[in-house]
Parts: structure tokens; C-alpha cells; sequence
């Protein structure tokens, strides 16, 4: 996984591409339980403290079975699931076994992280012109 200097954080919600869902390849390609897991990967994975990556901390896996309790699924039908989203270029498993999702940034990156460096350094800017003004008031 790799080192991230910024603090983990949980996601409150994840996108879903509407057209992609109801057209695209996850409808064609799957059946009706390998599309509600898959689903269950993506909600379970922005729910982890490293968003896009499915483990337990950040070198450590979530086994299969904590998966299966996590999700409400037998485990017997995980590990099908796990082979087909690999084969499908879905999911993308690192040496300790964490289970990543493939463009997780390209389809959950927000307008918010997009703007986020312009606010900081509005506010930035604010602060300086704030200790500018105090100054002259001395």
C-alpha cells in the first residue's frame, strides 16, 4: 500500500456513475450477486480508513471471513467474486493481501479534494492580510 502523509480517513458516502450502473459493464458482465457484492466491495472500501483499499489497517488484510461478517455474505461466495473482479481489471490485491479497487480515485474524486488546495490558500491569504491589518492598527 502505498505511504500516505495524510491522516486515514472514513468516507460518508461514495459516487455512483448512474449511466455506467444501469449500462455499463457491471450490468452486462455480472450476475445479480457478483454485482451486490461488487457493490458491497465499493461501499466497504470507502468506509475504510484508506479509501479505495478493502483492510483491516494498512498492511493488514481483512480475511474472508471478516468480509463475509462485515458484508452479510457467506464466504463461499467471495472468493468467486474476488477471481472474477481480478480477472475483470476491478480489483487489484497487493502483497499483504489488502484488496484494492482499480480507479478508485478517478471515479470518487470530489469537486471538494478538487478545490481543496484553492480554499486552503484562500484562507491562507485571509489570515496574512488579517495579521497585515492588526499591524496597522498598532
Amino acid at each position: 500500500m502505498e505511504k500516505n502523509s495524510k491522516e486515514p480517513v472514513h468516507r460518508d458516502w461514495i459516487k455512483l456513475w448512474v449511466k455506467e450502473c444501469l449500462t455499463g459493464t457491471i450490468r452486462e458482465g455480472l450476475t445479480l450477486e457478483q454485482r451486490g457484492i461488487w457493490y458491497d466491495f465499493v461501499i466497504l472500501a470507502g468506509n475504510s480508513r484508506f479509501p479505495g483499499v478493502i483492510c483491516a489497517n494498512e498492511n493488514v488484510p481483512l480475511s474472508l471471513k471478516r468480509i463475509g461478517e462485515i458484508l452479510n455474505i457467506p464466504q463461499r461466495m467471495i472468493q468467486p467474486c474476488i477471481k472474477i473482479f481480478q480477472e475483470g481489471g476491478r480489483i487489484k490485491i497487493d502483497e499483504n493481501g489488502c484488496i484494492h479497487i482499480v480507479n478508485w480515485g478517478k471515479y470518487q474524486y470530489s469537486d471538494y479534494d478538487r478545490q481543496k488546495k484553492s480554499r486552503e490558500k484562500r484562507k491562507q491569504e485571509e489570515k496574512e492580510r488579517g495579521k497585515d491589518e492588526e499591524w496597522r492598527f498598532r
